[in-house]
């Protein structure tokens, strides 16, 4: 019997599928309090279809796709503890009308902005790819003012000629994030160049969360 039919043994294998156990501590597995901690990574979201096209005449746009997915981006309240972690993971493709196009690149919770970054791209011809992974890590859980999140993002791409180039993002929000009310996790894309000829496609996108 596997560890995961032990802690949920009402569960059903293909929900098992999305759920792993990591950072377990065990004592006697047959003794009375055999699990003494542990961490759930469950996927709450998985984007089904790469129909999220943002250009550089859509303004603000969410890359979550609310129409072809499953499961949701939804954090209900109280629901997490302190050292629990969003994860967050996207690939797609980008091409620019030229050097030196840009976007912002936003994270949220809500209206709390957890971490903002501008990207600016070479010339990227159709082609090109990109990949966004990050997670954002719970210091502290409250109101706004006393709960505190911590953001770590890499945004990479990756042209036609395989050179990449990395954007390391570190932030920390402790001002308006909260964890008393629910919260919509989202991802923002804006570009700051309006040209439809930069185009910013979301072919795949999961959002777990550590508890």
């Amino acid at each position: 019997m596997s560890l995961n039919h032990i802690i949920y043994p009402n569960v059903s294998d293909n929900q098992r599928l999305d759920i792993k156990v990591c950072d377990v501590y065990c004592c006697n597995v047959f003794s009375e309090n055999p699990i003494t901690y542990f961490n759930i990574e469950q996927r709450v979201y998985e984007q089904l279809s790469d129909n999220v096209v943002i250009t550089g005449l859509d303004g603000e746009q969410s890359i979550f796709n609310t129409t072809g997915a499953i499961g949701s981006n939804n954090i209900p309240a109280n629901t997490v503890r302190v050292g629990s972690k969003y994860k967050i993971y996207s690939h797609g493709t980008i091409e620019t009308n030229g050097a030196n196009q840009s976007f912002i690149l936003n994270t949220k919770l809500n209206n709390a902005i957890i971490e903002t970054k501008t990207i600016t791209l070479p010339n990227l011809n159709n082609g090109s790819f990109y990949e966004l992974t990050g997670e954002i890590l719970l210091y502290q859980i409250g109101d706004a003012g006393t709960a505190v999140a911590k953001s770590f993002f890499n945004f990479k791409f990756t042209d036609q000629q395989g050179l990449t180039e990395n954007y390391f993002i570190d932030e920390t929000n402790n001002t308006t994030f909260q964890t008393t009310a629910d919260a919509t996790a989202d991802i923002t894309i804006n570009w700051n160049n309006q040209n439809v000829a930069n185009i910013f496609k979301c072919h795949s996108l999961s959002f777990s969360k550590i508890y």
